[in-house]
Formats: C-alpha cells, structure tokens, sequence
C-alpha cells in the first residue's frame, strides 16, 4: 500500500522511496502537481475544478468557468500562483 510522505507510519512496515524514474514517483508527483494548477486556476480564476487526474505523460485539470476565458496571455499568472502555493506548503 502506497502513503504520502506526511502518513505516520505503522506496524511492521518498509519504506521506499520513489524517484520521478519510478512509474510510482513520476505519477505521485503528476497527481501533486494536478492538485496545484487546480489551486491555482480556483485562487486566481475563481474557477469550479471537475477533473485533473495524473496521466501517462503530465498532468490536467478541468475546470468550469462560464466563459473561455484562458490564453496564453494567463500562463505566467498560473506560474506566479503556483509558485506561491508550493512554497507556502
């Protein structure tokens, strides 16, 4: 059974760490990084998040707004936030 880092730990049990060239470390980081763009897209955007699983190759989120309203133009206020979010952690 796979924990995150913050589960103590209990009863006889073994530890492993993942790198992000282990399939395990590479989706764990996929599905932590998916939860932060949805932070940011609810902090910045005020969006409604629907689905932002890990994939095979990165990471998304759906998320509902009423309107299209992302660009390119959006990209580096999602990077300030997100920024501000994973060292806030």
């Amino acid at each position: 059974m796979l924990w995150d880092a913050t589960r103590p730990l209990e009863g006889n049990c073994e530890i492993k760490l993942f790198t992000f060239d282990d399939p395990e470390g590479k989706e764990t980081f996929w599905h932590s990084s998916a939860h932060v763009l949805g932070e940011t897209l609810e902090q910045e955007f005020g969006v409604q998040l629907c689905h932002g699983p890990p994939t095979d190759s990165g990471f998304f989120y759906d998320s509902y707004t009423g309107q299209d309203i992302f660009n390119d133009k959006n990209y580096k206020a999602i990077e300030e936030t997100a920024k501000k979010i994973v060292t806030a952690a």
